[in-house]
């Protein structure tokens, strides 16, 4: 009787624990885009770290812009060029020891918006002259294309940030940048600020097309052509899960 008596505790206890554990919240399976992510991309690992640690970055809120400047003996008969992306997508882990910081993060190029009216002009005097719709036409064809990011067989720019350097608000970073099946990593130093379950981060840093594996887009047999140099700028809005 004694043993039975045991073993019906056991089983009580065994039953309890499994109803608490099923109160204990888990966390959810990050929710994909409407495109879906990138292939391989690390979105599981978000729901490993604590909830108030992980970021989703709010693309409404959040904005990649990229300029690309005019060169060549023929340079005045072309344009410097502003590219914007407000599709930009994916998590932040903010850990309590900041060396195992990360970030991961993609843009779709399909999205990528060519020379608009009011990003040219809040670009500066370098970009006072608005390019016609045919040429905007052609540009973004040029840059999707087979010999650029050639979004059809590639059609994320996918990023991964680690922390290399920790400041209070300011940190060193490598950024590693996936353009086509290219992997560039350059040192960039990003800003943020962290209120409440709010993230805020900005970077701005030049990086040459060599670098990420690319090609600029030359014509006239090199007479215009698009500098080696380009200036990208990040500004990211995240939140918690919570």
């Amino acid at each position: 009787m004694a043993k039975a008596v045991s073993n019906s505790k056991r089983a009580l206890a065994t039953l309890l624990l499994a109803a608490l554990a099923s109160c204990v919240p888990r966390p959810p399976s990050p929710t994909p885009p409407i495109g879906g992510f990138p292939a391989d991309f690390p979105s599981s690992f978000y729901s490993t770290v604590p909830r108030e640690d992980a970021f989703r970055i709010v693309p409404s809120r959040s904005k990649l812009t990229v300029k690309v400047y005019r060169s060549g003996p023929l340079a005045s008969l072309g344009h410097n060029h502003v590219i914007v992306s407000r599709e930009v997508d994916g998590f932040v882990y903010l850990a309590d020891d900041m060396s195992k910081a990360r970030a991961d993060l993609f843009a779709p190029v399909a999205g990528f918006i060519v020379d608009d009216a009011a990003e040219r002009t809040a670009a500066g005097s370098d970009y006072a002259t608005q390019p016609t719709a045919s040429d905007i036409e052609g540009t973004r064809a040029n840059m999707l294309g087979p010999k650029l990011l050639n979004a059809q067989q590639w059609p994320f720019v996918v990023v991964h940030v680690v922390p290399t350097h920790v400041g209070p608000e300011s940190t060193q970073v490598a950024l590693s940048i996936t353009v086509r099946d290219h992997v560039a990593t350059v040192p960039v130093d990003v800003h943020w600020q962290r209120t409440g379950s709010e993230l805020t981060m900005e970077t701005t840093f030049n990086v040459d097309h060599v670098t990420l594996g690319l090609e600029p887009f030359s014509t006239l047999g090199g007479a215009l052509r698009v500098a080696d140099q380009i200036s990208l700028s990040v500004s990211i809005t995240a939140r918690t899960a919570r």
